[in-house]
């Protein structure tokens, strides 16, 4: 199906690829977008320049992916999609920026206040905080996943008459997955009620360290990540444990697993290095080691903000419940999927009529970085990058389709475009990115949004 705008460029009823290209042969409409593929009609169109149907737009939101469809006020599917989010990246260019500034503290290069009021810094202190965090704060990994969202919605309102919003708005229990037999006091007053951390892990642990076992003879105990956060850990107390200064040094960033195939091909062993194997070997035959919750987390901190910013934006908003839409999606036979999923969001049909048989793919990007420098390990500025974004009209995160007549590089590309002040630009395609090819063989399709696209076939649904 495609999107129609009126001359005014108001949204009127979509319609199909046929009609479409009629419309665009005929000379009575223009393309008005590609991604998603949108027309313009002229005024003397033969076609209805009023909105006349109503569209749903149903949401399945999630960490990492969100799907999206929307219905008419027939049930057809008029457009099914997925956003793929990029909270993962913010956190890890978070993490580097806040190793960067530590790293410095460390070496009193430079010194910077903290960005809020903690425990030791109370509001009658004499150091000053540069700012709070208001109410109603999310992490930036966090507003990202919930801005992709209120976004989307925005944009396809200008596109197609959305008067109703169905989001499937779940609560996780991480604590229930972690440990699903649970129950009774334990539940409610859970595993540090009465203890601060470090004193729970001593007594837990019996002041000993769970690698060596006081074999290496190193008095200082330290808390220590199984799962390191530099390899995706998280400060829970699963993830935790006691160990000595020595042990814990001679794992550093290693995961368990590695650290054990490190000391099994050690070229000499001695007692200390047998007993870390052994103790390992019994921590990871016990299962003791669990993944962090993060993802559930994420969702449980944006659901109550994302409806907050939808309601304002449409008359109807519902929602609904996760075990409602996998009770609509077995009943209708279809494929576990995001853009099933959230087709399935609240009310549903006895059976839906597919207009569509493409997915939207829209990954987010961002729209770049202001800091206009490259860095090394330590922090220090090697390399500064030009002030500007434009060459030549081009700009990085536009769509292009590049046709090249001759030379090594002959041939037809089509993707996101990555500027250089060279004119020789490198085009990103879905499996594979192409260097060097110079502006004037490229043409611009769609200006940058932050977003890159990519349709693909739908998966056939079961036959009941």
């Amino acid at each position: 199906m495609v999107f129609v705008l009126n001359y005014k460029k108001k949204p009127v009823d979509m319609c199909n690829n046929a009609e479409a290209r009629i419309l665009l042969k005929k000379g009575h409409a223009v393309v008005h977008k590609v991604h998603p593929f949108t027309i313009r009609l002229k005024r003397d169109a033969n076609y209805s320049q009023e909105a006349q149907k109503e569209y749903r737009l149903k949401i399945d939101p999630g960490s990492k992916y969100t799907g999206v469809a929307i219905v008419d006020d027939e049930d057809s599917v008029v457009f099914l999609g997925e956003i793929e989010h990029r909270g993962s990246q913010i956190v890890a260019l978070l993490e580097t920026r806040s190793s960067i500034r530590r790293n410095r503290r460390s070496r009193k290069t430079r010194y910077r206040r903290c960005k809020f009021i903690n425990y030791y810094l109370k509001k009658d202190s004499k150091y000053k905080a540069d700012s709070n965090r208001p109410k109603g704060w999310l992490p930036p990994s966090i507003e990202s996943i919930k801005d992709n969202i209120v976004n989307f919605l925005k944009k396809y309102k200008k596109l197609c008459n959305i008067t109703s919003v169905s989001i499937e708005s779940v609560k996780f229990d991480s604590q229930l997955l972690e440990n699903p037999a649970i129950s009774g006091i334990e539940y409610q007053q859970g595993t540090l009620f009465g203890y601060e951390l470090r004193e729970y892990l001593l007594d837990k642990y019996g002041h000993n360290c769970q690698y060596c076992s006081g074999e290496s003879k190193d008095a200082r105990l330290e808390i220590e990540h199984k799962i390191p956060k530099s390899r995706g850990g998280s400060n829970r107390v699963d993830n935790l444990t006691i160990a000595c200064r020595s042990c814990n040094q001679d794992k550093g960033d290693l995961t368990l697993e590695e650290y054990l195939n490190r000391l099994k091909y050690a070229k000499s062993k001695n007692k200390l290095t047998q007993k870390r194997i052994d103790n390992i070997i019994d921590i990871l035959d016990k299962g003791t080691i669990h993944k962090h919750q993060r993802y559930s987390a994420w969702v449980n901190s944006c659901r109550l903000k994302l409806v907050e910013e939808i309601k304002p934006l449409v008359n109807d908003v519902e929602l609904s419940t996760g075990g409602r839409t996998k009770y609509n999606r077995t009943n209708l036979n279809l494929p576990k999927t995001h853009y099933y999923d959230a087709l399935c969001v609240g009310e549903v049909p006895k059976s839906f009529n597919f207009k569509t048989d493409k997915v939207l793919e829209i990954k987010a990007y961002g729209r770049g970085s202001r800091f206009r420098g490259r860095t090394n390990s330590c922090g220090i500025i090697t390399k500064n990058l030009p002030r500007q974004k434009n060459f030549f009209g081009f700009q990085t995160g536009d769509i292009v389709k590049a046709n090249v007549v001759k030379g090594k590089k002959a041939g037809s590309y089509y993707g996101r475009v990555a500027v250089r002040s060279s004119g020789y630009f490198n085009i990103q395609e879905k499996n594979k990115t192409t260097q060097g090819i110079k502006y004037t063989n490229c043409k611009i399709i769609q200006r940058s949004d932050g977003y890159g696209y990519n349709l693909k076939d739908i998966e056939i649904a079961k036959e009941v």
